[in-house]
């Protein structure tokens, strides 16, 4: 019996297969090298590479297992059914370089999974890369491949993820299963499904260590096996045990990339994911279940269920004599070739993961024929009933960023004060001239909490502000606004329903709160409060008040206060309204938006001269009017405002102001996790100075 089906493929074995088995494959025709490198030219572009990678030919070749564990330059398209070895574990730098086929013309950059995707019309590559990212970002620069990211569209509303395709129970089976180095065809699939034992099939949807590119892992294709009965084990091979130096960032962050390649694929919340963590060393152990429980951890966060792959007695066995020191996987899968195809093994006691929650590998690098179809597998016996259509927990607070150029990085929850999500009540986001965004949050407990998002995309956590002498604010609401100078103004309306201010200064310390006064009392009593940012480095301030009215004042520069006052509604001398918020633009005007006593969304302007053009109703998805339950605005470096709304359907919608005074039109915001829609309680949005957008959204 084999203690393991797989070997990590060292740089020095690398090479070695590289000489050997690629070595009887037709080379492409390849320019003189200079010694170091060598240029090959294909379809018009040149790529320099070193002059000891293989070049492989693949219309002369097309079955030829194109592996990401060596250096080679492959051209051509692979044949469906790729001559591959069940799996292939790790990546080195090495690229496979075929026609385009309509893809986006760019480039995108996959850190976490090591991967590289580029398109020029001409080509689209992908590039593989394990130490040296700048060899293979050299080599598509060198052949004028596009550096920038594809073009998306501009706008809240557009799809970042793709929506699930399949029942999050399409990862639950018992019976028999295989896996194998690629995705097989369709044709094979089907004729599989015709005459294997099989009905599920592991699929490697990522990660920095899987060795086998993915021609046919499309959403169609998941689809289309889904339809004809098939069920899945996605896979994520990201960093193996002596890779990893920081098993909790890593962890997560492995989780939330497999994520985004499994929402990309069709699977949503609710799905069983798989990390496959090849046998180790003990020496490594406390490293790897820390890593293990990180990534079980942002799994559950994100509404998925976590697998680990790993052999019996090394990771599995690791995982059951330590079940109560980590956080546990839903699903152990355990290779040990002894071909019983059951869910026993002696590493794991018979109470262990007993609810239908195990996966045996029973056999391993065999090669089986169906149907005139051959393909190398590792055969699986699955006992897995654990997923199932997700219930997401109310109030989560989610965020979101928006490039300058409308490219959507999806949405992804907010840790809390030593929880994996951050349950909040209220939530504000600004941003400072510095480029980090500053949040505040109401959480579950009614305390203020901040945390800044860094520049570098990295989180400070939460930490409470402290009240009016005591160790916590209590609010019921809160805003932020980021001034010029790189303070940030913060409002809450207290426990006692008065409305209070404290500053943020730039250099990281607070003023504390101060209660503002109000309209001939020394107190403003307030039902919602929004604040502004203004390029002068003032700040516009809106309240509703106890009466349902909304007023305004000024935060002068020099600290003073202007007083507030009412504003005007349609046709009334005060605006009733149940939500209110406001923002600057760069030419010193400020917009308001309003949802007024009828549930309808009314928008108007501050002019730069302190005039109001009075309150106006916006319309809404094919009605003449929007009616909401919540609603907020962030003004832009270019002089667009973004609107987000809550409908009355609870769906998130957004829509822009454009710099000529003209609007777009409200459309659905795409979810969380690859949702549609986003069903939502809250919503927030800020501009920051390099014109992306970030968005807070809490479920409902």
């Amino acid at each position: 019996m084999k203690p393991h089906r797989r070997a990590l493929a060292t740089a020095a074995t690398a090479l070695a297969l590289a000489a050997t088995a690629l070595g009887t494959v037709p080379a492409f025709a390849a320019g003189a090298s200079d010694g170091a490198t060598k240029n090959v030219d294909y379809l018009g572009r040149t790529f320099s590479i070193p002059a000891d990678w293989p070049v492989i030919d693949l219309s002369a070749a097309p079955r030829t297992c194109v592996r990401f564990d060596r250096h080679a330059l492959y051209l051509g398209t692979p044949d469906a059914d790729q001559d591959c070895p069940s799996h292939v574990i790790g990546r080195t730098e090495a690229l496979l370089v075929q026609p385009a086929a309509g893809e986006p013309v760019g480039t995108t950059v996959n850190d976490t999974g090591h991967e590289i995707a580029a398109a020029d019309g001409t080509v689209r590559i992908t590039a593989a890369y394990d130490t040296d990212r700048a060899l293979v970002t050299g080599i598509l620069t060198g052949a004028a491949i596009p550096a920038k990211a594809p073009a998306k569209a501009a706008t809240l509303g557009a799809r970042a993820l793709t929506t699930a395709a399949v029942p999050a129970t399409s990862t639950n089976y018992t019976g028999k299963g295989f896996d194998a180095c690629a995705a097989p065809s369709s044709a094979l699939m089907a004729g599989w499904m015709a005459d294997s034992p099989y009905r599920a099939v592991g699929i490697y949807i990522g990660g920095s260590n899987r060795g086998c590119p993915q021609p046919n892992l499309t959403p169609g294709w998941v689809s289309q096996q889904a339809a004809a009965g098939w069920h899945f084990m996605p896979l994520y091979v990201g960093p193996q045990a002596a890779g990893i130096s920081s098993p909790a960032g890593q962890g997560a962050a492995a989780a939330d990339d497999a994520i985004n390649n499994a929402v990309a694929l069709g699977f949503g919340p609710g799905s069983v994911l798989y990390y496959d963590m090849e046998a180790y060393s003990p020496t490594y152990s406390s490293k790897v279940l820390a890593f293990e429980s990180a990534w079980t951890e942002r799994l559950h966060a994100r509404g998925y269920l976590s697998a680990i792959y790993s052999s019996s007695d090394s990771g599995i066995a690791d995982l059951a004599n330590h079940v109560s020191a980590y956080t546990m996987p839903d699903v152990v899968y355990f290779a040990r070739w002894n071909r019983s195809a059951d869910t026993s093994d002696p590493a794991v006691p018979a109470s262990y993961w007993a609810g239908h929650q195990r996966v045996h590998q029973y056999s391993g690098n065999v090669t089986e024929s169906y149907h005139g179809y051959s393909l190398e597998i590792d055969a699986d016996y699955l006992d897995v009933q654990v997923a199932q259509e997700p219930v997401v927990p109310a109030g989560v607070l989610y965020h979101s960023i928006v490039s300058g150029g409308g490219s959507w990085a999806g949405f992804a929850p907010l840790a809390g004060v030593g929880t994996p999500t951050m349950l909040a009540r209220e939530s504000a986001i600004t941003g400072l001239p510095d480029g980090t965004a500053q949040v505040v949050g109401i959480g579950s407990d009614g305390n203020v909490y901040h945390e800044a998002r860094l520049t570098d995309g990295n989180w400070s956590g939460f930490a409470p502000l402290a009240g009016v002498g005591t160790p916590t604010m209590q609010a019921s609401k809160v805003a932020i606004a980021g001034l010029p100078d790189g303070s940030a103004q913060v409002v809450a309306i207290g426990s006692d329903g008065n409305l209070y201010h404290e500053i943020r200064l730039p250099n990281g310390s607070w003023s504390g709160f101060a209660p503002l006064a109000g309209v001939g009392t020394s107190t403003m009593q307030a039902r919602e409060v929004a604040i502004a940012a203004m390029p002068d480095g003032s700040a516009q301030v809106v309240a509703i008040g106890s009466d349902g009215n909304v007023y305004h004042e000024t935060r002068l520069t020099n600290a003073g206060w202007s007083g507030f006052a009412p504003l005007a509604g349609v046709g009334t001398s005060t605006m009733q309204a149940s939500k209110v918020a406001i923002a600057g633009l760069p030419d010193g005007s400020a917009q308001v938006v309003a949802i007024g006593s009828d549930g309808k969304v009314y928008h108007e302007t501050r002019l730069t001269n302190a005039g109001w053009t009075g309150f106006a109703p916006l319309d809404g998805v094919g009605t003449s009017t929007m009616q909401a339950f919540e609603v907020a605005i962030a003004g832009l470096p270019n002089g667009t405002s973004q609107v987000l709304a809550i409908g009355s359907d609870h769906q998130a919608y957004s829509r822009v102001r454009l710099a000529d005074a003209n609007w777009t039109a409200f459309q659905a915001m795409a979810g969380h996790d690859g949702a549609a829609t986003f069903p939502a309680q809250r919503v927030a949005v800020a501009a920051m100075p390099d014109g992306s957008t970030q968005v807070l959204a809490t479920t409902l």
